[in-house]
């Protein structure tokens, strides 16, 4: 027995490694943030009205369809919903060794598998209840498939994995076209003209089932004011170019040292081509093509956001290992170096979560919301946060800044999708008399502090209210301030 398990042991040892860090990253992530909120209150709804939902929602529905079947066995709580996550993290663990072994060597699966499972950012998608570590997970099954089907036996069976593992990351998440195209990409440059056209062929019933659910989902979206979407309206600078190639590589990092770290991995990759050329070795360019499509038409299509090439993390992570298994002949080296190299992340990691903690408001909101009290806040997502975290036997109402009229909450978050819009100082006026907060004698104040949020000191102040509190940052994903306010 001991003969068959020792030759395992040290996968063995990096997946327990991977699935702790994982799991202490969810004991320590803290309560629902915005889009995990989002995702656990949707996957809830009864199912005729949960379908109507999740057309409305942008992003397609595999992530709510999991956790609703999740949830029916499981408790509809914090941990639980995570969980998939979770284990989704911890398989791509097992994936990048196996698929490194087949395309590279033990040497690059074992530097690989190690490094994925003390990234900082994949552990953070992989404690966090939202589709990406499912994402990241389809991706590499999806190019491993492509690679056996078109580098090693187009076979049956290699083309019905490929196409369903397809099926489900367009299920996924918008952002698959880009690891889509790679592959396209990738067989027109390498393999020519008739394997791309093959390719076509494999996926055209999984791209006719994506195309009707995306159809469906604009249609119902058709009186809505779609170039507005926030991926569509980003501010692009130098900074927000470069985090989230550091994050690909490594996580939260110093700018100035993350710029270095993306420069040494450019250098890195690049010699790793060049030998491969050389060799007239296609499979690292195979890989590298991949990997750098997504990254390269989110740049080109002006959505510089991480979430729209996080398919290419775990590719860039096999893509590096190669590297370090080219530049350094001793295993130990090449692993040496990526411990140092996440240390930074994994500890940035460490200080940045909780990334939302309500106790410390819902202690200000005990402390503080007495009768005559109410809770005011400029960013009516928060609701269900603040319905499922703060106290309910405290009379002090809790009244959000409404931005549309004749519309209900949850068609105000699916139908608009966090589109914030900037009201007039008359209808800020008419909200505020229509809740009559001249009958109150304190306010808490909870307010996103954003330039396209509706701020309310303002309006408060103009109406006599004077500030005895605050602002006191709330820990809250996003930038939140708190103020407490009485009648002069």
């Amino acid at each position: 027995m001991w003969q068959k398990i020792k030759p395992h042991i040290p996968l063995l040892s990096i997946l327990t490694l991977a699935a702790l860090l994982r799991l202490i990253a969810v004991f320590k992530y803290g309560d629902f943030w915005d889009d995990e909120m989002f995702n656990f209150i949707y996957s809830q709804k009864s199912w005729p009205q949960g379908l109507v939902y999740w057309l409305w929602e942008t992003n397609p529905p595999l992530h709510l369809l999991v956790l609703k079947i999740w949830l029916y066995f499981f408790p509809a709580i914090e941990f639980f919903a995570r969980l998939p996550s979770v284990i989704a993290g911890v398989a791509t663990v097992y994936v990048i060794y196996k698929f490194g072994e087949e395309i590279f060597s033990k040497k690059t699966a074992y530097i690989a598998a190690l490094y994925l499972a003390i990234h900082p950012y994949h552990i953070f998608w992989s404690a966090t209840a939202r589709i990406y570590a499912i994402f990241m997970l389809l991706a590499i099954c999806s190019v491993w498939f492509f690679f056996r089907t078109y580098f090693i036996d187009n076979n049956r069976h290699n083309r019905r994995c490929h196409a369903v593992a397809n099926l489900f990351l367009i299920f996924a998440h918008l952002s698959s076209v880009f690891l889509l195209a790679g592959q396209f990409v990738s067989l027109i440059i390498l393999k020519g003209k008739t394997a791309a056209i093959d390719w076509i062929k494999l996926n055209l019933l999984p791209g006719i089932i994506g195309l009707i659910w995306i159809l469906a989902s604009l249609a119902v979206k058709s009186g809505n004011d779609l170039g507005s979407a926030w991926f569509l309206n980003m501010a692009h600078s130098f900074t927000s170019a470069v985090n989230p190639l550091i994050n690909i590589i490594a996580g939260q990092y110093p700018i100035y040292a993350g710029i270095i770290l993306v420069g040494a991995s450019v250098i890195l990759l690049s010699g790793a081509t060049i030998k491969k050329i050389q060799a007239k070795d296609n499979r690292f360019i195979f890989l590298l093509i991949i990997a750098l499509t997504p990254i390269a038409l989110s740049f080109a299509c002006d959505v510089w956001h991480i979430k729209f090439f996080l398919s290419a993390l775990p590719l860039v992570v096999l893509a590096l290992a190669e590297s370090l298994s080219i530049a350094f002949k001793k295993l130990v080296s090449s692993l040496m170096i990526i411990a140092v190299v996440c240390s930074i992340g994994l500890y940035r990691l460490w200080i940045t979560l909780p990334l939302t903690d309500w106790k410390n408001i819902e202690l200000f909101y005990v402390n503080h919301a007495k009768d005559k009290t109410a809770l005011v806040y400029n960013n009516y997502i928060l609701k269900s946060q603040i319905d499922r975290y703060l106290p309910n036997n405290i009379s002090a109402p809790a009244l959000p800044l409404l931005l549309y009229e004749n519309m209900g909450w949850d068609d105000m978050v699916v139908k608009k999708n966090y589109l914030f819009i900037q009201l007039s100082k008359e209808k800020i006026d008419d909200w505020y008399a229509e809740h009559n907060l001249d009958n109150f004698e304190k306010i808490i104040l909870l307010q996103g502090e954003y330039n396209y949020m509706n701020r309310l000191t303002t309006t408060l102040e103009d109406n006599g209210w004077k500030k005895t509190d605050g602002p006191e940052r709330a820990r809250l994903s996003g930038y939140y301030n708190l103020y407490f306010y009485e009648k002069n």
